[in-house]
């Protein structure tokens, strides 16, 4: 029944185009009726053909479509590993690489020079000039992988701020050497030389004169007194030189 069903389906659908194409062929072998439009035929045909096709679906044999059910499984089931296994490789992903401009500043340290001064004592130094440091600006290429920096290419240097030189003051100056200091010895006075050799002379180197009172050393000597005179060292009324 199933095939029969089908048959008279595919014959419903050659009539309707049959029937759109040359109606009055299609009112020639209808039985009853010999004026047939094309809109008869066009709710005619497709009406049968509609339930021609349930019929056929009602009468197919369940088997089969069982069959063709498990067949498609089975087939699916086989050819997936297969898919899966030959399914080509993702391509990687290509790199995002991006380019900037970068600057930097960095110090530039003053220089120091040194002057002579003569107003400073040698070995003292002053600060004659202040010094300061500059600026310079540095221009760097820098590439970006993916977010990461990779690379930084210096690209050109400008000094922004010329730094100022420190002067300092150096002394040059030296005092003098003094002069020594000449300490002046006095001539001791001479004492005068007796006129006449006499002896024994005095505790003030001195000649003795007869009556002059003698020392304890020289009692009971004998002496030359200042005029040449003998004199001897005696008691008389205290020790005396007395002539002899």
């Amino acid at each position: 029944m199933f095939s029969i069903f089908v048959l008279l389906f595919l014959l419903a659908i050659i009539g309707l185009i049959w029937g759109l194409i040359a109606p009055h062929h299609i009112a020639k072998i209808t039985p009853g009726r010999r004026e047939l439009t094309r809109t008869h035929i066009g709710l005619l045909f497709p009406a049968l053909a509609f339930v021609l096709l349930i019929l056929a679906g009602i009468t197919a044999p369940l088997q089969k479509t069982v069959n063709v059910q498990q067949t498609s499984l089975k087939t699916n089931t086989t050819q997936s590993p297969s898919s899966s296994t030959t399914k080509p490789p993702a391509k990687p992903k290509a790199p995002t690489v991006t380019t900037k401009q970068e600057t930097e500043t960095q110090t530039v340290a003053y220089t120091t020079q040194n002057q002579n001064d003569s107003s400073l004592t040698k070995g003292q130094t002053k600060v004659a000039q202040q010094g300061q440091n500059g600026n310079e600006t540095l221009m760097y290429k820098v590439t970006y992988t993916n977010g990461q920096q990779t690379s930084k290419t210096l690209v050109s240097t400008a000094v922004t701020t010329q730094p100022v030189t420190q002067i300092v003051d150096v002394g040059t100056y030296v005092a003098p050497t003094p002069a020594p200091t000449v300490t002046t010895t006095p001539t001791p006075t001479p004492t005068p030389a007796p006129t006449q050799s006499c002896y024994p002379l005095s505790s003030e180197n001195t000649c003795y004169e007869p009556g002059e009172y003698c020392r304890d050393s020289d009692h009971g000597t004998s002496g030359l007194a200042g005029d040449g005179e003998s004199i001897t060292c005696e008691d008389n009324n205290g020790w005396r030189w007395e002539p002899v």
